[in-house]
């Protein structure tokens, strides 16, 4: 800590990378925000931080602030000063308004929040402040809430550079406003929509002509059915559905995406059985079949999900390896979560009944979800078989 307090004195210095404050003095804090006015980067990640001083004002050539898994919660006013920060940081901070003085910084690119995915009840968007809509040149903006109906959306019209967008707490009515904007945002390559509540249908349908250059898309919520639009996306990459409580026969309008290759589905579909027919998914790549608690059946046809490498099942009453699954001759990994043990008998090597269809798959691995902590390994189909924890599931910040 000394040898980086001596480094500071020099006023000349652009970037500062904080790893751990606490060691941090008193005195180092109070040179570093009244005296280095030549400051481009200021970098807080990981760090006890909780207080963002008004000082942080002085640094007028500032381009990055980042905060990411700090406890602040507010922002000072003086962060109006900054015009020439083109990124703010916060994933992971309590920070949970934008003061309006946000809406001075004209250079700004890009707004960084986070959101968990995968509950309506945890950890919210982030409040915009009136008037948003004048930051012309923004082209991140997540994780955001639609907290006051179509007028507070209504702001993001204006938005046309945007590339990434995530907004939660939107009620049908909003949704609906919304659908008109997405429109005219010709450059978005990232969209992640969130009803208000498990209960709240997302109408999306009004979207005649989406972003030709969208790659991510992630719906929770409900939906009265899957947009058709969706079709439409040439160039997408990824989708996620939560809880949007579809029927079985909505895979279809998934079926034909040129370029998908990563599909998570979430309590997506109320069904007893997927269907995965002949020529469909042809480039998906890695699947992801979770929470659906009456699902009983997996059917895939010859033909359906040539490329497919990796698949990961939740499926408490599924009682048999999906049908068809020895035709996924590119797979490589596959994961099943909270199975019957009768399944996992299915599959043992030495007289199981099922073993021949998964023969060919490199890593066959078990395991036990528990909510709110890493999922616990319990134990792999074969000696041989490799396991790669960090590729369990993994949900994407937006």
């Amino acid at each position: 800590t000394e040898n980086v307090q001596e480094i500071v004195k020099d006023s000349g210095v652009r970037s500062v990378f904080i790893f751990d404050a606490s060691k941090l003095t008193e005195r180092f804090m109070v040179t570093l925000f009244k005296s280095f006015k030549l400051l481009r980067v200021l970098y807080f990640k990981n760090t006890l931080l909780d207080c963002l001083p008004k000082e942080v004002g002085n640094f007028f050539h500032l381009k990055y602030l980042c905060l990411t898994n700090t406890k602040v919660k507010i922002l000072p006013k003086s962060i109006g000063k900054l015009q020439k920060l083109q990124t703010l940081d916060l994933v992971n901070t309590l920070v949970c308004e934008l003061p309006c003085e946000i809406n001075d910084l004209r250079r700004m690119r890009h707004i960084l929040t986070s959101h968990n995915h995968r509950s309506f009840k945890t950890v919210p968007g982030m409040k915009l402040p009136k008037g948003i809509g004048c930051l012309e040149d923004l082209q991140t903006l997540c994780s955001v809430e639609a907290h006051e109906g179509p007028g507070a959306v209504s702001e993001l019209e204006k938005l046309r550079q945007l590339r990434m967008l995530s907004i939660s707490k939107l009620t049908t009515e909003t949704g609906k406003a919304l659908c008109a904007f997405i429109e005219k945002m010709n450059y978005l390559e990232d969209l992640a929509l969130s009803s208000v509540s498990e209960d709240e249908i997302l109408d999306l349908e009004c979207i005649s002509s989406p972003p030709y250059l969208l790659r991510f898309l992630s719906l929770r919520g409900p939906l009265q059915k899957l947009p058709c639009w969706i079709s439409m996306l040439h160039n997408l990459l990824e989708i996620w559905l939560f809880h949007t409580k579809l029927l079985d026969d909505q895979l279809r309008i998934l079926h034909s995406l040129p370029n998908l290759q990563k599909l998570y589905l979430y309590h997506a579909y109320d069904t007893e059985k997927f269907h995965f027919k002949e020529g469909g998914f042809q480039k998906l790549k890695f699947l992801n079949i979770r929470d659906h608690d009456g699902l009983k059946e997996v059917q895939i046809d010859r033909g359906a999900l040539p490329c497919l490498q990796t698949l990961g099942m939740w499926a408490g009453l599924l009682r048999e390896v999906p049908s068809g699954i020895q035709h996924l001759t590119s797979l490589k990994t596959l994961r099943f979560f909270d199975l019957p043990g009768e399944f996992v008998n299915s599959l043992e090597p030495c007289g199981g009944q099922d073993y021949w269809k998964v023969r060919h798959v490199t890593s066959v691995t078990f395991w036990k979800t528990i909510f709110g902590d890493p999922d616990v390994f319990l134990g792999k189909l074969r000696e041989s078989d490799p396991i790669n924890i960090c590729c369990k599931h993994h949900l994407k910040p937006v």
